[in-house]
């Protein structure tokens, strides 16, 4: 109960100063100076601007640069044509995501058949099967299909993400097909 009691004090010992600080501040440089001091106390006691921290952006896009037909279940689904590659995490000869630091990242992946095929995929992370898309153009008749998932993910550093083909690998069409991902 008594750090709670300290916690609490801590917090308003802190607005106070603040408050004491800008209300006695008679001029901009004195203002300055008491704001700056102020920060120090913060920092002192373990508070963060944290919109001061330069934030570690990850993010990629790739899609497939050819057609993929007859794909053997868990096999890697390849997306080798990449349009961005922040943080370089996204390997397009692999079509694996390995992630540099721990934290949540969002995938989404697209496939899209053709009219008659079905191609059913799912996102593994460490090799295990975590989300399925399952696209079936057989009965849409003469209809391209399309389906999309998207899955969040808590990730520890090293840990890699990859698209399988889930049992049917049929035919998907190249340019039409994606995988995305970020790190929140």
């Amino acid at each position: 109960m008594s750090f709670l009691y300290a916690s609490m004090f801590a917090k308003l010992y802190g607005a106070v100063l603040l408050f004491s600080l800008l209300l006695g501040a008679s001029g901009s440089d004195d203002f300055i100076t008491k704001y700056e001091k102020y920060n120090s106390v913060c920092r002192r006691m373990g508070y963060q601007d944290k919109r001061c921290e330069e934030r570690e952006v990850i993010a990629f896009h790739a899609r497939m640069s050819t057609d993929q037909k007859n794909i053997k279940n868990r096999n890697v689904v390849v997306f080798g044509t990449v349009t961005l590659n922040t943080g370089k995490a996204y390997n397009p000869t692999t079509s694996k995501f390995t992630a540099p630091s721990r934290g949540h990242y969002s995938f989404t992946w697209t496939i899209a058949t053709y009219p008659g095929a079905m191609f059913n995929t799912q996102l593994v992370i460490n090799g295990k099967s975590v989300s399925y898309n399952h696209v079936n153009g057989r009965v849409g008749g003469n209809n391209y299909e399309a389906g999309s998932s998207t899955v969040i993910l808590k990730m520890e550093k090293n840990d890699v993400v990859s698209i399988l083909s889930a049992d049917t690998g049929e035919s998907a069409r190249g340019l039409w097909s994606s995988f995305s991902g970020f790190k929140l």
